[in-house]
């Protein structure tokens, strides 16, 4: 049975979560990590803007310092999320090394939703994944995609009006009841990929849409985010600690892939390569306001 590496880093501030999540790529892109499964939380609360989007343009920086509320750029695409009464996952791998991961963005996309409904199905939470085509497909159905690669860089991009993630459904991303339960973005690069996404648990202090630029009709917005989106508390119908979602993540993505998931620290060379990145990137004005482009 194959193994791969399971860690939960706790909680840390945006910018070291989103350089913790580069450096264990970095570490597969050398060959130096089996598959990494990371789990972990945010505090204080942190909006990521997705690696194509204009942070001038989605958020507003001063609503967000009210409110204690770091705002980063991930290296992924899709659109702004607030991280704040969520679990979040992250799965890092190369797919030279394991193929069986999906060879396209829409194959991994795809394999990592399953694990996420197999996950679901130890909480008593029955969901939906979503295809390119916006059908939605239950947790039974199989089947392959088989898309080519056009680039040695991919970056999941949605071209979807919305500036919030949580308010539309894209592909393989999960849904209960028609309404959005966990969002989901990629990146692909050097025969290695890192997914990672929000998992909700409940409702939080503060709503996305307030945060976002004057431009945006907050109050629409909020009715919308209410309409199309869930939490966990809100299907179960009561409060879900992130302990028992960490536990239903490990279960199902043991069941679904059929591997044995073994905790392990990060290396030495993983925390130092965070801290650098955190400090000399994630941190970074010329990183967070400059315009992204697959060229960058």
């Amino acid at each position: 049975m194959k193994q791969w590496r399971f860690i939960f880093t706790g909680a840390n501030d945006a910018f070291f979560n989103m350089a913790l999540d580069e450096a264990i790529l970095q570490s597969c892109q050398r060959g130096q990590a089996l598959p990494t499964l990371r789990l972990y939380l945010w505090r204080p609360p942190g909006v990521s803007i997705g690696y194509f989007q204009s942070l001038e343009k989605t958020v507003d920086l001063n609503k967000c310092k009210e409110s204690n509320i770091d705002v980063v750029r991930r290296i992924t695409g899709g659109r702004a999320v607030l991280h704040e009464n969520e679990i979040t996952y992250s799965l890092c791998a190369s797919t030279h090394q394991y193929p069986e991961l999906g060879e396209n963005i829409n194959e991994t996309y795809r394999k990592i939703s399953f694990a996420l409904l197999e996950s679901l199905k130890t909480l008593r939470v029955f969901g939906e994944w979503v295809k390119p085509n916006r059908e939605r497909i239950p947790i039974d159905s199989t089947g392959s995609i088989n898309s080519p690669q056009k680039s040695s860089l991919q970056v999941t991009e949605d071209s979807s009006f919305s500036k919030s993630c949580f308010m539309s459904n894209s592909r393989y991303e999960i849904t209960v009841e028609g309404k959005k339960l966990i969002g989901s973005a990629q990146r692909r690069e050097k025969n290695c990929f890192i997914q990672h996404g929000s998992i909700s648990l409940g409702k939080g202090k503060v709503n996305l849409p307030d945060l976002l630029s004057e431009e945006n009709n907050r109050e629409k917005m909020n009715e919308e985010l209410e309409g199309k989106s869930t939490n966990l508390e809100k299907i179960l119908k009561r409060k879900v600690g992130y302990e028992q979602v960490i536990s239903a993540l490990r279960e199902g993505f043991c069941d679904f892939f059929e591997i044995e998931m073994v905790e392990k620290d990060l290396t030495p060379e993983e925390i130092e390569a965070a801290q650098a990145l955190r400090e000399k990137k994630y941190l970074t004005a010329e990183w967070n306001f400059s315009k992204r482009s697959l060229r960058t």
